[in-house]
């Protein structure tokens, strides 16, 4: 074989280890951001946890009838009141829940409600009970990390008051407590309650106003969670994306994959098949091979040549003499020896080529 050849051998070598370690690479990268696809793909689809805070406010005014006492035509929260001197009310609901995270999907709907109760002092159960609507209720959809509501509503006070006191008059009742609750109801749906099949929670905030007293103290409640409340939902990132991408990263995966294997095999050339028949052979029997780094000297010998290194082997058993093993610089061949006393030298070659 000449240095031509040896030289194109080379090339075609490093070209081939070339191409082979550039395509795992790019295998490799494939195969990262698939499984980060399909990471992401399945962390999507679970039920995340959402951290709220919830804030209500009621501001309202008191206006009052015409009198000889009062300059102003209404009075602040900061007051309590004289009932007969009562007109009318005006309050403004305030309610904010704000979110940890955003694109959170929730749907909402609110509405505010005057329900009137007459009961026994000391005791829960009402006498009379009623209810009116003041706002219908509005539903709306969402996906900000922050809910706003603010309502205005007229309050007939007279009119509440005029019922619970025919009410008691008409049954002659005494030692009854009567007040009119202004609430306003909030109920947040987030996008995975039915999933979880959690109950909804409906928060209130609540305006009370005595009725058939003579004076009139307003108070205000809530059944609002003001630290870190939990609700389950489901983040609104179209997932589907990252299991089509996942998809498609696999399947490419999956191509290059077969390409190089196939490849692999396909360029196995005259040269490969000599290194991966010298790997065996001194990976196999490198106990009875012993390397030589000059050539040796074949003059005064009788040279016999052997087909297969297994022949060697028996050879070596018979003349218990070493084999020897000498392999040229551009690795394309190498011969195995076995010299004995008598000058019979038995030779074992294999170059480039010969390889099956």
């Amino acid at each position: 074989m000449n240095k031509k050849q040896v030289k194109n051998i080379l090339i075609n070598q490093a070209d081939r280890r070339k191409t082979i370690f550039n395509i795992t690479c790019v295998i490799i990268l494939i195969s990262i951001i698939s499984l980060a696809m399909w990471i992401i793909y399945f962390n999507e689809g679970k039920t995340k946890y959402v951290h709220y805070n919830e804030y209500s406010d009621i501001d309202y005014q008191v206006f009052l009838k015409e009198n000889q006492f009062f300059n102003n035509d209404f009075l602040t929260n900061k007051n309590s009141y004289v009932a007969s001197l009562i007109n009318y009310l005006t309050a403004k609901f305030k309610y904010n829940l704000t979110l940890d995270k955003e694109n959170v999907d929730y749907h909402y709907s609110y509405r505010i409600e005057a329900e009137t109760i007459v009961k026994e002092k000391d005791m829960d159960k009402p006498l009379y009970h009623s209810s009116d609507i003041l706002l219908k209720e509005k539903n709306k959809k969402g996906n900000l990390n922050k809910i706003n509501i603010q309502e205005d509503i007229k309050i007939d006070y007279n009119h509440y008051n005029q019922i619970t006191k025919t009410f008691i008059q008409t049954y002659g009742l005494d030692n009854t407590e009567s007040i009119l609750n202004i609430n306003m109801y909030v109920d947040i749906i987030n996008s995975c309650d039915d999933l979880e099949q959690t109950p909804n929670k409906e928060s209130v905030i609540t305006l009370s106003i005595p009725l058939t007293t003579k004076t009139v103290g307003i108070d205000i409640s809530d059944n609002l969670i003001n630290d870190n409340g939990i609700m389950l939902c489901q983040m609104t990132t179209n997932r589907n994306i990252f299991l089509i991408l996942g998809v498609i990263f696999s399947i490419i995966d999956i191509i290059l994959t077969i390409y190089i294997i196939k490849y692999y095999f396909e360029t196995l050339s005259l040269e490969n098949l000599y290194e991966r028949e010298m790997k065996k052979i001194l990976n196999r029997y490198s106990s009875y091979i012993q390397q030589i780094n000059s050539d040796f000297n074949f003059e005064g010998y009788q040279i016999l040549k052997v087909n297969t290194f297994e022949d060697m082997l028996e050879i070596r058993d018979t003349v218990k003499q070493p084999i020897l093993m000498k392999e040229n610089d551009n690795k394309t061949g190498a011969y195995f020896i076995i010299p004995t006393n008598t000058k019979i030298l038995y030779v074992f070659r294999i170059k480039v080529g010969d390889v099956k």
